[in-house]
């Protein structure tokens, strides 16, 4: 879109990191809209105060993998002329919801932690046929991931698979970098992360064949009973919390358990 530097994009306020890093590498400013922690929409009355005539774009996450109704969303940016873009990356579920038709554009990603994932690719709806045809002539100009590239990402996730799906492996090894004093959650984070480094330049490779093939395996295999039968395994333990533990997003419109989220008070210090 060419936006100038400054130009402002409202975010809703809670979104992995690296979406900030992909804005702020833009020359732009992010504005931080609140969230409602039961049903993790964003809070439209705010959005009022927050628009400025620098302001462009409206970014809304669906976290956790909860949904909730982009109607009145859509219709507070629309009434500030904003660009929309849904992120909907934690909340695909299936293809009964490929984002709201109001949205000018929804984001599903297909990476190592995803409920379908391909180890990787992504998938973007854009409703403007003009920015879909300026989004592709830039696509068509950008290198081409190797296959090589590609396979040392299987390898390392299948790896890392195993051992996080091993007790006997975990547990002790959890035990041995608390002792030793190392972080042992950054650096499983970061073997899980798409792009751990170089991110505005492997972010603008193609994905190699082999990526795409794997991607077209996995979503014809979509099964939405394998989502109900993990939503069921869920809600059996959400009714078992303790009245004490608040369940983060439990009043959304639809809950596909990508991550289940919950606040505890503790009184250790």
């Amino acid at each position: 879109m060419s936006y100038e530097p400054g130009t402002e994009v409202v975010m809703s306020a809670v979104n992995i990191p690296d979406m900030l890093r992909i804005v702020h590498a833009h020359g732009l400013k992010i504005v931080s809209l609140d969230i409602d922690m039961e049903t993790l929409a964003p809070k439209v009355q705010l959005l009022d105060a927050l628009v400025t005539e620098r302001t462009k774009v409206l970014v809304v996450a669906s976290i956790y993998g909860r949904r909730f109704n982009m109607a009145p969303v859509v219709a507070a940016a629309q009434r500030h002329g904003l660009m929309v873009v849904e992120d909907c990356a934690e909340s695909f579920g299936g293809f009964d919801y490929l984002g709201d038709e109001g949205s000018d554009m929804a984001l599903f990603s297909f990476g190592p932690i995803k409920h379908h994932t391909a180890f990787g690719g992504a998938v973007a709806k854009v409703r403007s046929k003009d920015l879909f045809r300026k989004m592709s002539r830039l696509y068509d100009g950008d290198p081409i991931q190797s296959r090589v590239e590609y396979l040392k990402k299987v390898v390392k996730y299948a790896i890392a698979y195993v051992f996080l799906d091993c007790p006997r492996v975990i547990k002790p090894g959890m035990y041995l970098t608390r002792l030793l004093g190392i972080d042992h959650k950054k650096h499983v984070i970061g073997m899980l992360r798409g792009f751990p480094d170089e991110l505005m330049v492997k972010l603008r490779h193609r994905p190699c064949d082999a990526l795409l093939a794997v991607m077209s395996l996995r979503l014809s295999e979509v099964d939405p009973t394998a989502v109900s039968l993990s939503n069921m395994k869920h809600e059996y333990v959400s009714e078992r919390l303790p009245t004490t533990v608040t369940q983060v997003g439990a009043k959304a419109d639809a809950i596909n358990h990508w991550l289940f989220p919950i606040v505890v008070v503790s009184d250790l210090v």
